[in-house]
């Protein structure tokens, strides 16, 4: 489930920055939430689960505001102001954070093997995205600052999200959260829908293919792998991600993969598989 996440979640940096060329990075947000919060509520209903206690509205609200309109407002707006190499890079740190917020909030106990395997992923990661070609150009900066923030959100979310994942199915909760995110986005998506052009064919094939794979695919396999497993280990597996991107590569456009992606493949499986088994 979280390889199939990752391989969700990995689609998004093409598919968006493609959608981008036409469709400003706030009316793909509102409409991924939109759609998402109407797709896992009709999940939730046919699996018979949809009541939520009142008392736990105030934290759904919390992990709404860190996990969808954090999380997906600064990464397209971020996407839309950096380069991709940077989001890839900056992406990276995600599993970092995790794993900080989960030790300095005592979510989780130290455990010396999960931490090895997170740096062992990250320099993976950071030798497939091509760290060496991040651009620091000032034009770029404010870009790459809400990247990074994105990745700050998203790993306190991760944390701060498996206490309710254990306790509500994990499709109604992400129900919940994305509704959420959509009153509080509603205003700024109504703004981008503005200023957005007549769809044409091929932004209706990309909004629905954000929405099915990286929303709908992505947000509920990792829903259900917090409910298993503890957020630093849902988040290590995210070093996955440039793998599939640059496997997709090979597949769809006939790229020859060279050493340096032989040798971070080895760094990113290497720390996945030693957080997996750190006890």
């Amino acid at each position: 489930m979280l390889i199939g996440a990752q391989v969700c979640f990995g689609s998004l940096p093409v598919a968006g920055r493609m959608a981008l060329g036409r469709i400003p990075p706030n009316a793909i947000v509102i409409t991924r939430l939109t759609a998402g919060a109407i797709g896992f509520w009709i999940w939730a209903r046919m699996l018979g689960t949809t009541r939520i206690a009142r008392r736990d509205w105030p934290a759904i609200a919390g992990l709404a505001m860190l996990g969808v309109v954090g999380n997906q407002v600064l990464f397209m707006n971020g996407l839309a102001r950096s380069t991709a190499t940077n989001a890839a890079v900056l992406g990276s740190t995600i599993p970092v954070f995790t794993a900080l917020f989960a030790i300095a909030l005592r979510k989780e106990v130290v455990r010396g093997a999960r931490l090895a395997g997170i740096a062992t992923a990250l320099v993976g990661a950071l030798i497939l995205a091509g760290a060496d070609g991040l651009s620091t150009s000032p034009e770029h900066l404010g870009g790459s600052a809400m990247i990074l923030a994105n990745a700050a959100c998203y790993g306190l979310y991760l944390v701060l999200a498996r206490p309710l994942a254990q306790r509500y199915s994990p499709i109604l909760l992400t129900a919940a959260i994305f509704t959420v995110g959509t009153i509080v986005v509603a205003p700024l998506g109504v703004i981008g829908w503005a200023d957005a052009p007549p769809l044409e064919l091929g932004d209706v094939a990309f909004l629905a293919f954000l929405i099915a794979v990286p929303t709908l695919g992505a947000y509920s396999l990792t829903q259900i792998g917090l409910r298993r497993a503890e957020a630093s280990l849902v988040a290590s597996y995210i070093y996955l991600q440039p793998l599939v991107t640059a496997i997709g590569a090979v597949i769809l456009l006939g790229e020859r993969p060279g050493i340096d992606t032989a040798i971070a493949a080895a760094f990113i499986f290497g720390g996945v598989l030693l957080s997996t088994r750190a006890r």
